[in-house]
């Protein structure tokens, strides 16, 4: 990567050993570079042990073998799905920039494009202004992620919006088909308690046993895609825990809206014919 000087406080990168280019310095043109920690481990080089070795074989005929003056930290300049390759910065002089950064304030950027715009079109009559944004270059490396995020959110809503809708008919059905049972339990004492256990505890089970089915398929096929990711975070029972208690709170409070209804009619009229 051809640089200059301020190329790494602009993108706000970590020196971990050695110094950054200086200006005042024209062996920085002729011959200094910059690692990365990959470049380092790949030479069989540590962090400071690094500042000061040469790149014999790089340089071009009658030019100086490039040496090391600073390592930086390893950051990510391809999609997560790769490892941090070797990378080198250099400023040297036969090189010429095709891409500028520019770190801007917080805000609606329009001026300060307005204000580049205006400047390079002075300087640089013949080339078209273009430019990018950083943050949206690199959410581009994950469009097939965003796309799939959205219709798994969408299908795994619906989903649990029809189950609900199911729940609530069968859980509907069922006080209907123990308004007798029901009346019978409250007339001997039955508590509000017992009532909702009764109506609530088939459906639990049933969801509860969902659950268990499909938490390895699930755990398999989040492993799998995790898999295709260098760097990825660790796979967590919690995560399958978390979701299998909002399940079954939904299950529950769908159920409840049901079982409330058993709670307030009166037993006499489902036993008035016994």
């Amino acid at each position: 990567y051809y640089v200059d000087d301020a190329y790494f406080e602009v993108m706000g990168l970590e020196l971990l050993s050695g110094r950054p280019f200086d200006p005042q310095l024209s062996t920085d043109s002729v011959a200094s570079v910059i690692i990365n920690e990959s470049m380092a481990a790949d030479f069989g080089w540590g962090i400071e042990e690094a500042i000061g070795e040469e790149l014999h074989g790089y340089s071009r005929e009658g030019s100086p073998s490039p040496r090391v003056v600073g390592v930086v930290k390893n950051f990510n300049f391809r999609p997560l799905s790769e490892e941090v390759q070797p990378q080198m910065f250099h400023q040297f002089a036969d090189y010429s920039p095709y891409r500028y950064f520019v770190r801007i304030e917080e805000g609606d950027p329009s001026d300060v494009i307005g204000a580049m715009e205006s400047a390079w079109s002075q300087v640089i009559e013949d080339v078209p202004f273009t430019y990018s944004f950083l943050d949206e270059d690199i959410n581009r490396f994950y469009q097939e992620e965003a796309r799939w995020s959205n219709i798994v959110s969408w299908a795994g809503g619906i989903s649990v919006f029809l189950a609900c809708l199911g729940i609530f008919g069968m859980a509907m059905l069922t006080v209907v088909n123990k308004t007798k049972e029901l009346g019978i339990r409250k007339v001997l004492g039955a508590s509000a308690q017992n009532i909702i256990y009764i109506i609530s505890k088939d459906f639990m089970l049933l969801v509860l046993l969902a659950i268990l089915l499909a938490t390895p398929v699930a755990w398999f096929a989040m492993s799998g895609w995790l898999e295709g990711f260098a760097y990825r975070i660790p796979m967590s029972m919690t995560y399958f825990l978390i979701a299998g208690l909002l399940v079954l709170t939904i299950t529950f409070i769908t159920v409840l809206s049901q079982g409330v209804r058993a709670l307030f009619f009166n037993p006499l009229d489902s036993l008035r014919d016994d």
